[in-house]
């Protein structure tokens, strides 16, 4: 799916309270919204993406929990979002209420580079920072989404407690204890779901020896060793947006997500571990939801591999037939078949987005994506010769064991697309643009490359650079190299801990980076980038994920032997999650 990042947004000064009313008026009368508040609620909560309005109604997840929020039956929910004029407090934009008016304020956490935007919503309240510094006068605060089953540890002494699984799983149970609003009651019986983290309950000890080194965690009597990460069963998949709008970062596009999951098991990907196992939605509740949109809007399949779903081809064909034009998240070099293709082709899509990783042979073992570079240059022509002109390209670079012949191969795979992308575009007598976009590998928790480094971000650099030169002065071709400055914070949170949280937090009250406010702590940046020992206790290990470390230590070897895995399979037992 091509994520629109020409919004047409309100041109206001939205450095003034009026013209925040204003704007937050605009897009409430752009939304389309298919959810009905019930009359009879008599809590209030909001819920809080910290970042922009467009950036948060781009997120299913957070859409998905306002909707089962409002749902709950005694709970109102509103929304609110990082505002650049926030010197007056955080207003919800339905009701226009300061955040410190309601009776809970949960967070929907996505991005490692949003935590500093969570302290900024905090302070404008001023709401203390730490869940130890803050009495009943204050709201119950929450957080939920993917960083908190991922590693929520450089975020988790901020938060009351921190849902950790598939919302629809955990809200039920979590409502039965949230009725009667007693925020000390509500963390008194949490302890009794599964689910459910209170991170004050836990205390990491760290060594004395060995800066940022986990040595032990404690926890207090009653309270499990472990969270059980809790998911959603098969049955229960399926979301959509509750509300679309033009001011999205997709822009009208309704999301329907097909399948939560992936069988694939790249290594590097985090999202294809932490959601297994693979589930599909039923194909009825995505027929509905695709009979349910306006002329106006389009259907935007998602999943972490849409094409992967054994309905898809049934799918793309249903939106057709009712004239609903759909895109696609993610698609995969193996499941473009002609069929598929010419659906593709049908609904008009001129942008096809694929994530290709590395050119490398070695590397592509190395990481569990094992397709050849004739085989990414076949899919490449098939597109195009069926009209689709424009097609970006994803690689990463800094991976582990690359070494120059390894981007070099990337070069050349480039080099040798753009001459069949140019080929195969004159029979349709128009050339389009083919995008290639470079991010740094960031180690993620809960992968077999989890106790990898991030590289030192001046060989980044050099790297880089070292990319540009090959690929520069080449019509018909784009090269961008995503933020290394990025890529760096959230390769410092990505595995980090509650040490991290301190830095976090003193970086943001003295104004300063997360390198110099580290070093004031008495850290080395390198503490937060290193490779790990295959033996020390891992921060998000407070988390019973599921997978098993002897699974992802079994994986790690096999990877760094160039050693590719079959994907899952009916009745695959290996991982731990199937047990």
């Amino acid at each position: 799916m091509t994520i629109n990042r020409n919004i047409s947004n309100p041109r206001l000064n939205v450095n003034n309270k009026n013209n925040l009313q204003k704007l937050y008026d605009i897009y409430l009368e752009s939304e389309r919204s298919n959810l009905i508040k019930r009359s009879g609620a008599y809590l209030k909560a909001v819920i809080v993406f910290p970042n922009y309005y467009g950036v948060a109604m781009s997120n299913l997840g957070f859409l998905r929990a306002y909707e089962l929020i409002n749902k709950s039956g005694f709970i109102s929910c509103d929304r609110a979002f990082l505002q650049d004029d926030a010197s007056k407090g955080i207003i919800s934009i339905e009701t226009r209420q300061r955040l410190v008016n309601y009776d809970f304020i949960f967070f929907s956490l996505s991005y490692e580079n949003d935590f500093s935007n969570i302290l900024s919503i905090l302070s404008a309240e001023k709401i203390p920072f730490l869940s130890k510094d803050r009495d009943e006068s204050f709201p119950l605060i929450a957080a939920g989404g993917v960083i908190a089953f991922l590693n929520p540890e450089p975020v988790a002494p901020i938060f009351d407690l921190m849902f950790v699984g598939e919302a629809e799983a955990i809200f039920p149970d979590f409502f039965k204890i949230a009725e009667n609003g007693n925020k000390y009651a509500i963390l008194e019986n949490a302890v009794k779901i599964d689910g459910i983290y209170v991170p004050s309950a836990y205390n990491f000890i760290f060594d004395k020896k060995r800066p940022n080194v986990l040595s032990e965690i404690r926890h207090l009597p009653g309270f499990p060793e472990k969270i059980k990460r809790k998911w959603a069963d098969k049955d229960s998949v399926f979301s959509s947006s509750v509300i679309t709008t033009k001011f999205s970062e997709l822009s009208n596009i309704n999301m329907i997500e097909i399948e939560r999951g992936c069988k694939r098991g790249c290594r590097f990907c985090s999202a294809g571990f932490i959601y297994l196992p693979q589930r599909e939605s039923k194909p009825d509740a995505v027929f509905k939801a695709i009979e349910s949109l306006n002329e106006s809007d389009k259907a935007g399949f998602v999943g972490l591999g849409t094409m992967d779903s054994k309905n898809i081809n049934k799918i793309m064909r249903f939106s057709l037939d009712s004239k609903k034009h759909f895109s696609l998240s993610s698609i995969r070099f193996d499941c473009l078949d002609e069929n598929n293709l010419d659906l593709i082709k049908e609904t008009g899509i001129k942008t096809v987005t694929l994530g290709i990783e590395t050119g490398s042979y070695r590397l592509k073992r190395m990481i569990n994506k094992d397709i050849s570079n004739d085989e990414i240059t076949a899919a490449l022509k098939n597109i195009i010769k069926k009209g689709i002109v424009n097609i970006k390209l994803y690689f990463m670079f800094g991976l582990p064991c690359e070494e120059k012949n390894d981007l070099d191969e990337t070069i050349d795979l480039i080099k040798i697309m753009r001459e069949e992308f140019i080929e195969a575009s004159k029979i349709n007598k128009r050339i389009g643009l083919l995008t290639a976009s470079f991010g740094p590998f960031v180690p993620k928790a809960w992968t077999p490359l989890q106790w990898e480094n991030f590289e030192d971000p001046g060989v980044l650099r050099k790297k880089a650079r070292y990319i540009t030169d090959g690929l520069k002065r080449l019509p018909n071709l784009n090269v961008n190299i995503n933020s290394l400055s990025a890529a760096f914070t959230e390769a410092f949170f990505a595995r980090g801990s509650r040490i991290s949280n301190e830095i976090l937090i003193y970086s943001f009250i003295n104004k300063i980076g997360l390198k110099n406010a580290a070093k004031a702590k008495g850290y080395g940046i390198n503490d937060f980038i290193r490779n790990f020992d295959k033996d020390e206790i891992l921060p998000w290990e407070i988390i019973d994920q599921g997978v098993t470390k002897k699974y992802l230590l079994d994986e790690c070897l096999r990877g760094s032997n160039f050693k590719t895995t079959p994907q899952c399979f009916e009745g695959c037992k290996r991982c731990g999650v199937c047990l």
